[in-house]
């Protein structure tokens, strides 16, 4: 081969450009960026939308229908989940894996904006984003003071703390929770507004137009240009309490005579503590391209800085920080590389039995690795999990070529001890050459589907199939050159003998052991073949008994426990329960930190307000200072938590998900049911969840809607209220702004504005007959009440309104216990497919179990096309059809092996192990390359 004769001839030449290229090498690791994942954005395009104080079913009519008509009509469009909630709209636009997702993203904006006249008036702008990993907070931080109240709290938060970490370089933006907003609010005293003949709209418009500043224009005066601005902002609160309402008949009412106005907060809706401390959450957003570790490390070093100028009494709290995350993730991955580099190059001098050729391989991996890291730069990659997974995967192969130059050359010098090193090196690698090229393009031919297949497990694993596959190409490319330049180089002139070694023994020992054990095998084939014919059919057998599962756990001391209300259960409800489990958690030496949220749920970036629902975060001490796993101590808090409960709730534990890994749903197992109306559905989902409940390996089931959230229904008389002058949307706006408060205009103080909110305290509205005796003014003038021209009945509505591709569908949730998903979702389709579906409604699954139904089915596109491809390379190696027929079908029987070590160790079959199954077909196909391509040679002597 000319490249080894250049290499070996020219050892100067070979040496600098080797030196050159690990110095690029080392200077791309520099450059690289450390994430804890790949830089991948997913096919999905999320869709939030605030309606303060909307129904869930006000919400599916006026906003989720319009919006998911248009959404419907964009290109590539997989399917539409959305939910609607109090408050709350939100829609997952799921688009084809392999999409432009900029494209998808603006075709989503178009989509939007066509809409945007169909929506209500009083919404609020809609937040549409794309579902990136990089956007997850790098650092989340808890403020809390004994001596501020969690107004003030919050709003130095927001005015000083927020804008001093938004300058840090690399952070985009910033997210804060818990605590009380400030909002300046007017209660007014109905009876005093009846009394003074004031209307909610008069007041509303008074306030609004005492609260200006405007430019005039400008006036020259001699040389000077000076502007004239009407300066009439609120500068006290006194001002707004002094604005006239009317003027005439007694003498002038003031907004103090009718009103109380406070500096007060916006309703109570979410709580938050750390450790049972009040406190506000701030969570920091990095930039796309920016340096997950790096910006962590920034943020860290900018809030030591403010450390001693805080004010006193206030105090900053480390909740997560994703530099520690990320670091010790790769740090662990790191110390498997070197752990398996160690084993590697410790086996290969005990086979070769020479200190020389451990030498060589000991200097061609690192090569080959460092390398591969300026592949790695040129690529656009960083240095993440998956990344250095396949650093570590590939370590056990990538010495493969230059063990088998190295093995040959050897073999020649035993054989022609008086030729120079050099001719026995060039001769020795062109032997092998074309058989260890036929076995790396076969290697690769088995990666390639990956690229081409699209799904989720393509996307997560395209860096770690990338990186392997660059580590083999830089590999074949050292075994040619540097390999056989080191070898004539380290083993001298006269070949090195050990054949009295204790290792060269043993080996030997070993080689006439298998050379008698061959003999026998091929003495008796047909028993051999009937044996692993038999071990093939066992393996079968045993393959559905592995279960299965979409990624394994990790076991990163991150648990969440959940707890959800009945229907209807208040804010304090919750906070309660909440805080029983922190007594329980406070006493625990194994919990380092725990974060409560009573009033809501987050689900990627954003924070639901849900009343009756809650979760405490908790956070293990680091596994070295713990003697159980994550897993196993989730199993001790359930019977730890287990007597606290109250009617219709418990907490749920279980382990917290990945980060950054898409996941479908919320749960292990859901089970989407399907239908038009709501009725039947809740009914067919608790039945469903009665059959959950009942199997042996589910926990922590529960659907996720409820028809029993108590409402006030407000019927309105048409005929009555036309009679008066009043129309429905009068009833509507008045009813709203009285209860609810409307906000009339905003007060600034500094640089920062607080909205100025009018209504009628919420300590007024203790039962039906307040809402009944609301004050409404009609047209002819005068006052009338509500029940005057409507009923106030008591009812019951949904708490959310889930919906797939426009249809109304309900969610029964669940995760495995005890077995694998798939294990758990064999059962339950079974009981499930014993229970009667009405017309026109239907039953499928999703969460992680979707996950794997779409991994399986593109893990079995992969395999196919692995297999496929690897033919034709071999075919075309070989030019022949039987030889790689032979090599492809040895592959069934290694793949036999593994499944029994899985049903041996426990361990259920995910995307981690079928990486695990593709390296192993790639040594089987590398190995058998070479053994019949030396069969071939021996057959022509």
């Amino acid at each position: 081969m000319k490249i080894t004769t250049y290499a070996v001839r020219r050892r100067i030449a070979a040496a600098v450009i080797s030196i050159a290229l690990v110095v690029l090498g080392i200077y791309s690791f520099m450059l690289m960026p450390v994430n804890f994942l790949p830089d991948v954005t997913y096919p999905l395009i999320k869709v939030h939308i605030y309606w303060r104080g909307a129904t869930p079913e006000e919400i599916s009519t006026n906003i989720a229908d319009p919006v998911e008509r248009q959404m419907a009509t964009v290109d590539n469009l997989d399917y539409l989940e959305s939910s609607s909630i109090e408050g709350m709209y939100t829609l997952l636009a799921n688009f084809k894996y392999g999409i432009n997702v900029d494209v998808a993203y603006q075709d989503a904006l178009a989509a939007m904006a066509r809409v945007a006249r169909q929506l209500p008036k009083d919404i609020e702008p809609p937040l549409i984003m794309k579902a990136d990993p990089s956007q997850l907070p790098v650092v989340q931080l808890t403020i809390s003071s004994d001596r501020w109240d969690l107004t003030k709290l919050r709003t130095w938060t927001e005015n000083s703390l927020q804008n001093q970490l938004q300058a840090v370089p690399g952070v985009a933006g910033t997210d804060i929770v818990g605590g009380l907003k400030r909002e300046i609010r007017v209660h007014l005293d109905p009876n005093a507004v009846e009394k003074f003949g004031l209307t909610l709209p008069a007041v509303m418009k008074r306030l609004q137009e005492e609260n200006l500043e405007q430019f005039g224009g400008r006036v020259t005066v001699g040389r000077r240009e000076v502007i004239a601005r009407t300066m009439g902002e609120y500068r006290s609160l006194d001002d707004i309490r002094n604005v006239v309402l009317a003027n005439g008949g007694p003498g002038k009412i003031y907004l103090k005579d009718v009103a109380n106005v406070e500096d007060a907060h916006e309703e109570v809706r979410v709580i938050t503590r750390r450790g049972g401390t009040p406190t506000v959450k701030l969570s920091v957003l990095k930039q796309a391209d920016a340096n997950t570790v790096e910006v962590a490390r920034a943020v860290n070093q900018r809030i030591e800085q403010l450390t001693p100028s805080l004010p006193p009494g206030v105090r900053l709290g480390m909740v997560e920080n994703q530099a520690d995350y990320v670091t010790a993730a790769l740090n662990g991955v790191r110390n498997a590389a070197i752990e398996a580099s160690i084993l590697v190059i410790v086996i290969i001098y005990f086979f070769l039995g020479s200190w020389r050729h451990a030498l060589v391989m000991l200097l061609a991996l690192p090569i080959t690795l460092i390398i591969n890291f300026a592949l790695m730069q040129l690529m656009g990659f960083s240095l993440n999990i998956f990344s250095l997974g396949g650093l570590v995967v590939a370590i056990g192969v990538v010495l493969d070529n230059s063990i088998v130059v190295l093995e040959n050359i050897t073999r020649l010098r035993h054989l022609h001890p008086d030729q120079p090193p050099e001719e026995v090196a060039e001769v020795g690698t062109a032997e092998v050459g074309s058989a260890i090229l036929a076995a790396t393009l076969s290697f690769l031919a088995l990666f390639v589907p990956f690229l081409l297949v699209p799904g989720l497990t393509s996307l997560l694993f395209r860096e770690l199939i990338l990186v392997i596959a660059g580590i083999v190409c830089v590999s074949l490319l050292v075994a040619v050159t540097l390999t056989p330049l080191l070898t004539s180089m380290l083993t001298g002139k006269q070949a090195e003998s050990h054949e009295d070694g204790r290792f060269a023994r043993f080996f030997a020992w070993v080689t006439d052991g298998y050379g008698r054990l061959l003999e026998l095998a091929l003495g008796r084939r047909l028993a051999v073949i009937g044996i692993f014919i038999f071990l093939l059919i066992g393996a079968v057998v045993l393959f559905p008994w592995l279960g299965s599962e979409f990624l394994p756990q990790v076991d990163d001391g991150r648990i969440m426990v959940k707890v959800k209300l009945p229907t209807g259960a208040a804010l304090t409800e919750a906070d309660k329960l909440l805080s029983r489990v922190e007594e329980k958690l406070a006493r625990d030496p194994l919990v380092e930190s725990y974060v409560t949220m009573a009033g809501g749920k987050v689900w990627g970036l954003a924070t639901y307000e849900i009343a009756n629902e809650g979760q405490v975060d908790i956070q293990l001490v680091p596994r070295q200072a713990r003697k159980i796993s994550t897993k196993e101590y989730v199993a001790r808090l359930k019977k730890n938590l287990a007597p606290i409960s109250i009617p219709g709730a418990r907490p749920m534990v279980m382990q917290a998900k990945l980060k950054g890994i898409r996941k479908l749903g919320e749960a292990d197992i859901e089970v989407k049911i399907k239908g038009q109306e709501l009725d039947k559905l809740f009914d067919l989902a608790r039945k469903t969840s009665e059959y959950m409940n009942k199997l042996a390996h589910f926990t922590n089931v529960y659907v996720s809607m409820d028809m029993t959230k108590p409402e006030y229904q407000v019927e309105v008389d048409r005929v009555r209220a036309a009679e008066l002058g009043i129309s429905v949307a009068d009833v509507a706006s008045s009813v709203r702004s009285m209860i609810s408060g409307q906000v009339a205009t905003r007060y600034r103080e500094g640089d920062y504005f607080y909205n100025i909110r009018v209504m009628i305290p919420e300590q007024h509205f203790t039962s039906k007959q307040e809402v009944e005796n609301l004050v409404l003014n009609c047209a002819q003038g005068g006052y009338l009440r509500l029940k005057d021209v409507a009923r106030v009945i008591p009812a019951v509505g949904p708490v959310e309104i889930a919906r797939e591709d426009q249809v109304k569908e309900v969610i029964v949730r669940g995760d495995a216990s005890g077995v694998s998903v798939g294990q758990a979702l064999g059962e339950l389709k079974e009981a499930v497919s014993k229970m009667t579906l009405p017309v026109g409604y239907e039953v499928s699954y999703g969460g992680q179990a979707q996950m794997m139904e779409e991994m399986q089915r593109a893990v079995l596109l992969i395999m196919v096309f692995a297999l496929f491809f690897a033919f034709v390379v071999l075919a075309v190696q070989f030019n022949s059809l039987k030889l790689p027929a032979l090599i492809l079908a040895a592959v069934p029987f290694c793949l036999a092996g593994m499944v029994y070590t899985l049903f041996l160790t426990g361990l259920p079959v995910g995307a981690t192990v079928i990486i695990g199954v593709l390296i192993v077909v790639a040594a089987t196909v590398n190995e058998g390359v070479l053994l019949l391509t030396f069969a071939e040679e021996l057959r022509q002597i």
